[in-house]
Order: structure tokens, then C-alpha cells, then sequence
């Protein structure tokens, strides 16, 4: 078995990212797309009790901070998100097929520094492109005015099922009658969690201007210009990229050497232990333990069995 596990321990931020599948801009801004991201979202919190600590919706890929319980519950939280994502992109776009990429996933350390730094990250996002000159700015879906654990966006989720049933019964429906709003709300990072509301936003704000001044001094330097909300409202959503930039995903997100040899290790370690006990399920043996916080093939989650969870 060659391939890679999802494993961490309970309690561990994680970023997650999808991308559009062939990087076209479906996830283009739009007053209306911004309720569907954020209904969906706000119903798969409802649903499955996600702790999101950010997010940051471009307009081809979102990442998102998150606390999942383990990873199974992260699995079946992103297939919610990305299924039903994927189904309204299908019906604002009027385009049939895939439309989201598989989410991709990276732990991230309990260091205050790493957490800090992925806050930072997603805060940079079309700031760093040069797409805005603030991150407030963009207008898509992102939480950094938002303050923890209150309302990021009200959006729209729409009961499809329903929906459909009515059609079929009666000939028509109207989507707004199979409707609810969903609220998409923030928690801090773990690291922060103990700070008062009003520290914790001082604490993001402070993020903010670094990134500015990076971007600007970027711009200075090399003469390129803000692309602005205007153009980016304007672009066409369907149109493939001429060229894609890539970057291999790290297997973790950590400060300190120390801490990600200690992280690599703890993983290498499960994974062996899942190989091999994949290994001698193909041979066979029906009795074999996985180890806890895997997903063994085609058998149930293994959970753990008595760790502590995210708050």
C-alpha cells in the first residue's frame, strides 16, 4: 500500500484546502455565491459540530482552519461541504460534472507561532496575489473582521431534496420555499482561545498590516498594480487558466524542527502500523487491529478510544 493516511490526534487544527477542478474560477464572488458558500458551510457546522477558526473562499480553492474530533469526523464534514458546494456551483454556473478537486489536508502543530502563522497565511490570500490592497477588501467569503465565536455571514442553504420532491409532484417548485439561512460562525485558534473577544481581534488585526505592507512593498519594487474588485467581479468563471502554479503539500505545519520531527515520527509510525495491518487484511485476516484514528479499507473508523476532543 503506497498511499498516504489522514491521521491526528483529536484536538489538532487542520487546514484544509479544495481546489476547483482545472482551476477555473468557480468560486468567483458574487453577492449570491457568497450565501450559497456561506449556507453550506454554516448547515455542515450545524450539522456535524465543525469548530472553523478561519476561511478564505478565492476564486479557484478556499482553505479553511478547522478542529475536527478525528478524521473521520473531518471526512464526512468536507464531503457534505464539498458535495453540496459542488451541486450549487453546477446550478449558478449551468455546468454538469465534477467541479471540486478531493480536499487536501495538513495538520497543524499546537505551537502558538504555527497556528498564528496559518492564520496569517489565509489573511495574505489576495493580498499576496495583488488581487486587493487589504484583505478586507476582497469580496468573497473570508472571516477576518469576524470575531470568534460570533456570526461571520448569514448565507442561504437550500433544501435540494425537497425541492425536488415538490417538482416532481406538482410540475414546479420554487427554491426560495425550500429555504433556510445558515449562520457561519468562528471560533479562535486554539492557542487563543483564552484571550478575551476584544484581545483576540486586536491580536488578528495585528496581522494584517505585515501582510499589507509585503504586498505594497512588492509592488514597489517591481511596478505591478492591484488587479481591483471591479476586474476580479468580471472574470469569466468557466475560462481555464493558462497555467497553474503548483507547490507539494507539507505533511505538517510546524515552528520548531523538534516539533515536526516529533509529528513526523508519531505519523510514521501509524502509518506503518496501518500498512501493515492492510497487508494482512488483503491476506485474509479478518481479525486484525488497525491502528486508532484510521479508516481501514472498505471496514469502519477506527476512533480512539479515550482522548480528549476540541472544545
Amino acid at each position: 500500500m503506497s498511499q498516504d493516511i489522514h491521521y491526528f490526534e483529536p484536538g489538532t487544527l487542520v487546514e484544509v484546502t479544495t481546489v476547483t477542478l482545472g482551476n477555473r474560477r468557480l468560486l468567483r464572488p458574487s453577492k449570491k455565491l457568497n450565501r450559497i458558500v456561506a449556507g453550506v458551510f454554516g448547515k455542515a457546522q450545524r450539522e456535524y459540530e465543525m469548530a472553523i477558526c478561519d476561511i478564505k473562499v478565492m476564486s479557484s480553492h478556499y482553505h479553511a482552519l478547522l478542529r475536527p474530533r478525528d478524521a473521520s469526523h473531518l471526512a464526512r464534514f468536507m464531503g457534505f461541504v464539498n458535495t453540496n458546494l459542488s451541486k450549487e456551483l453546477g446550478k449558478l454556473h449551468e455546468i454538469s460534472g465534477p467541479k471540486l478537486q478531493s480536499y487536501r489536508m495538513v495538520p497543524v502543530s499546537d505551537e502558538e507561532e504555527a497556528q498564528v502563522a496559518r492564520l496569517k497565511y489565509l489573511i495574505s490570500n489576495s493580498v499576496k496575489e495583488h488581487l486587493v490592497e487589504r484583505p478586507e477588501q476582497w469580496p468573497g467569503v473570508h472571516g477576518v473582521t469576524a470575531p470568534p465565536d460570533g456570526p461571520l455571514l448569514t448565507g442561504r442553504w437550500y433544501n435540494r431534496t425537497r425541492e425536488y420532491a415538490e417538482r416532481q409532484r406538482t410540475g414546479e417548485a420554487d427554491a426560495e420555499a425550500f429555504a433556510t439561512d445558515e449562520r457561519l460562525v468562528l471560533s479562535a485558534l486554539p492557542c487563543w482561545e483564552h484571550l478575551a473577544e476584544e484581545e483576540y481581534r486586536r491580536r488578528v488585526a495585528d496581522l494584517v498590516e505585515p501582510v499589507v505592507e509585503a504586498a505594497a512593498c512588492e509592488r514597489r519594487r517591481t511596478g505591478q498594480k492591484v488587479l481591483g474588485v471591479k476586474k476580479i467581479l468580471k472574470t469569466d468563471p468557466l475560462i481555464y487558466p493558462e497555467s497553474v502554479k503548483k507547490s507539494p503539500k507539507p505533511r505538517f505545519h510546524a515552528f520548531r524542527k523538534s516539533v515536526y520531527k516529533t509529528m513526523w515520527e508519531a505519523y510514521s509510525w501509524v502509518l506503518a502500523a496501518y500498512r501493515d495491518a492492510a497487508d494482512r487484511l488483503r491476506e485474509g485476516d479478518r481479525t486484525v487491529a488497525f491502528p486508532e484514528g484510521t479508516h481501514p479499507p472498505s471496514l469502519p473508523f477506527v476512533p480512539f478510544a479515550s482522548r480528549g476532543q476540541p472544545a
